[in-house]
């Protein structure tokens, strides 16, 4: 016989062997899990199909102003970005009352 002949005989059934034990670990991926899993992804997903570009009456669309994006663009090629303002958190004490950062609390 062949030494090539007798060779692949050997190997395609080990190939074989070695894939059906790779998939096995694919046979049951779902058992352990809830019900209801992925509920919530398909229920937006429902919604964003059902109208992905809802208009509300009474609602403005974003925009943008093309003159300030002209500015903001030459601003950002010289290296001279205008940082914004800083931004700060409030909270809320024991008492019920707001504390922010220029509060006497």
């Amino acid at each position: 016989m062949d030494p090539m002949a007798m060779c692949c005989t050997r190997i395609i059934p080990l190939a074989a062997l070695a894939a059906v034990a790779a998939l096995s670990g694919c046979a049951d991926a779902r058992r352990d899990l809830s019900p209801d899993f992925g509920a919530a992804v398909r229920t937006n997903l429902a919604a964003q199909i059902a109208d992905p570009e809802a208009r509300y009456e009474g609602v403005r669309q974003p925009g943008g102003d093309g003159v300030r994006a002209v500015l903001a663009a030459g601003r950002y090629g010289k290296d001279q970005v205008i940082q914004p303002a800083q931004a700060s958190t409030s909270s809320i004490d024991s008492k019920g009352g707001a504390k922010g950062p220029g509060s006497a609390n």
